[in-house]
């Protein structure tokens, strides 16, 4: 059957469009995010949800936030610190965001950040928020690729010792702050052009490494697999929060099982929740509320969930720090 003029150029211009989006991707599998890993270990810190509230009131707190960083960042020495949203939630944001990021500036640790549903309520967007960020050498976060949902969506590749490969791959999605859709209510999600993103990004990774890379994720809101895995048996940890996840499903662990990378997701939202548990082959934890301004009622030490990565191994080891005990240990094979 013979196209129309029109139906070929509009078929010819998107194939155009789908090749230089998968080429783009490819180069930015390639350039590499400077992380890598260091006889043979990487370790990744996240902090989550500190809730920074710019006033007198809560200077204190946020006092104790702050030292609760240096402090973790000090004793545990991380290669990346991670930021899983909620992290300055009111106004002036910009000048709370120097304050949360001054311990890892001061101390050369690189930093990443995903977007909280509080984040989104300051005197600032969280696209104004990342370009601030990307003034300040340590942190690592991007918009790897123009034009899909959210902001801060990307890969960071960590390199092997020899730095031949890349031995293993950190996702940062954005998951929103709340519906957008008129008909769902409730808290955001990634969206299928994220996941497209990140099916190429992985395929991706394969072909440059010519095998499967091994990855975590990293985004504020929960699954709602989180709902299931809080219910098994042979999950560690804290769960007296109920899951507050959004009530559509788009299947990003769907994605995550198919491509057979990740195999470990990190989350926060929920400040009484900590537990990790495993399902089809992928952890799903929380990890500790960092922050002391609190939110609600909320009953959990201060800490943060650090990481453990041992290169050319096929598991992966966690625990939660508070300011004086290291606490739920899990190694999470793969």
């Amino acid at each position: 059957m013979k196209m129309s003029n029109l139906n070929y150029f509009d078929w010819k211009g998107r194939t155009l469009i789908a090749v230089l989006l998968f080429v783009l991707i490819s180069l930015n599998a390639s350039a590499g995010s400077g992380l890598k890993f260091k006889d043979q270990k990487f370790k990744i810190i996240q902090f989550t949800d500190l809730h920074y509230v710019h006033s007198d009131k809560h200077k204190a707190q946020n006092d104790s936030t702050i030292e609760l960083m240096r402090l973790l960042i000090e004793e545990e020495k991380p290669d990346l610190v991670v930021f899983t949203g909620d992290v300055v939630v009111s106004s002036p944001a910009l000048e709370g965001w120097d304050r949360v990021t001054q311990p890892m500036t001061e101390l050369q640790v690189p930093f990443a950040v995903n977007f909280g549903n509080h984040d989104t309520e300051t005197d600032v967007t969280t696209s104004e928020i990342l370009k601030h960020l990307s003034k300040n050498p340590m942190s690592v976060t991007e918009n790897q690729v123009k034009g899909i949902s959210g902001q801060g969506n990307c890969s960071l590749p960590i390199q092997s010792s020899n730095g031949k490969q890349d031995e293993m791959v950190v996702y940062l999605f954005d998951s929103k702050a709340y519906s957008d859709h008129g008909k769902v209510s409730g808290y955001g999600w990634v969206k299928h052009d994220q996941i497209d993103w990140y099916r190429k990004t992985s395929q991706a990774y394969a072909k440059k490494n010519k095998r499967v890379v091994p990855a975590l994720a990293f985004f504020h809101i929960p699954l709602p697999e989180y709902a299931i895995v809080r219910e098994q048996e042979a999950t560690l940890g804290n769960n007296t929060e109920r899951v507050h996840a959004p009530t559509m499903n788009t299947g990003l662990l769907s994605a995550f099982v198919e491509m057979n990378d990740v195999k470990g997701v990190f989350v926060g939202h929920d400040h009484n929740n900590d537990f990790i548990g495993g399902i089809f082959g992928v952890a799903l934890a929380y990890g500790r509320k960092t922050g002391y301004v609190p939110a609600y009622s909320e009953i959990l030490d201060r800490g943060a969930r650090v990481i453990e990565l041992t290169e050319g191994a096929d598991f992966f080891e966690t625990y939660i720090r508070t300011r004086s005990d290291k606490l739920l240990e899990y190694t999470f094979p793969y």
